[in-house]
């Protein structure tokens, strides 16, 4: 059996040497280990290549798509820096850099939504700077719940060592019993629970409710809905896009503002309307997202549906969300 790239690259002497060398030389050896990594694995990076291919190229043709093959790579290796250096970090440095790293001017939209009493779900995506979203929230002093996986046990361990010092409440799909009426239970207290709406092979998918993602059309899954509708917690979208390694910016953005932002006649339900947001990013950065691989459950489990493969104007999601896109 092949070790995956996660437990790969947190091998403890992998780890051991990134401690060693601090974390501006560990950026260099955590990259280099991943292009090893896909040296040796060649079918999955020709598995990433081809979900690349097949959504980027149905809408940007033009572009040379191997320099964006050759970027969504560089995204996966950050991804993989980001979420040991915030396992690994020391709470105090950790806390000093991602409040002077990351424009976080987008911490009002949940504090307004946090206000109302009943708890705000903050769903995001595997894009851009994810790992660092609970933290960031609970340094900025939000109550802040998690729902986890973990790949490693040693990385298990040592979130939930850190999670402790940040007071973060980790809720660990795999080992709690019923995850939706924990879920359920936080936002009660008014807390900020966030949650990921493109976990593929987790999906619920309803027999009746279909949406589109990324150029396919498949059931919507019902997790997020049936939180929502039996807490009445508001629901916030977020991300943090990364312009490198040292400049990030939080995005936020209501339901009532996604409605808006998608300009779509049908109303979309709280599930809906933030993978649909997610999908307009990864449309405009495939390179911040890294869930390429799991695309082809996706494909397993779907129909082709290309007409719904159609980037929402530029200038007004600019407009919405500043220039990232």
């Amino acid at each position: 059996m092949k070790i995956r790239l996660s437990p790969f690259l947190q091998l403890r002497f992998n780890i051991f040497l990134c401690l060693i060398f601090g974390w501006w030389l560990a950026k260099y050896y955590i990259f280099f280990l991943g292009k090893l990594y896909f040296l040796l694995n060649r079918k999955e990076k020709q598995i990433i290549e081809d979900s690349v291919v097949d959504v980027v190229g149905k809408i940007n043709g033009g572009d040379d798509i191997q320099k964006v093959i050759n970027r969504v790579f560089q995204g996966i290796f950050s991804h993989y820096y980001e979420k040991m250096f915030i396992a690994f970090e020391d709470k105090e440095k950790a806390t000093k850099f991602l409040n002077e790293h990351i424009t976080k001017n987008d911490l009002a939209v949940l504090r307004r939504s946090l206000s109302k009493g009943k708890g705000v779900i903050v769903i995001t995506g595997h894009y851009g700077a994810i790992e660092y979203i609970p933290t960031l929230l609970a340094v900025n002093d939000f109550d802040v719940s998690m729902i986890a996986k973990f790949k490693t046990k040693q990385l298990r361990e040592k979130v939930f060592v850190q999670a402790e010092k940040y007071a973060i409440r980790l809720i660990d799909a795999e080992k709690t019993g019923n995850v939706i009426k924990t879920a359920i239970k936080e936002l009660r207290e008014n807390r900020v629970l966030v949650t990921q709406c493109d976990e593929i092979e987790e999906w619920r998918p309803s027999k009746k409710k279909k949406t589109s993602f990324l150029g396919r059309v498949t059931g919507l899954d019902r997790t997020i809905n049936i939180i929502q509708k039996r807490t009445g917690a508001e629901v916030v979208f977020g991300v943090i896009h990364r312009f490198n390694l040292r400049e990030y910016k939080l995005i936020m953005c209501s339901y009532e503002d996604m409605k808006k932002t998608l300009n779509t006649t049908s109303l979309p339900t709280a599930g809906e309307a933030v993978l649909k947001v997610l999908e307009q990013f990864i449309y405009y950065n495939p390179e911040q997202w890294y869930q390429w691989k799991k695309y082809k459950d996706l494909r397993r489990h779907s129909t082709i549906d290309v007409k719904t493969a159609k980037p929402i104007s530029p200038q007004f999601l600019e407009h919405e969300f500043g220039k990232i896109l």
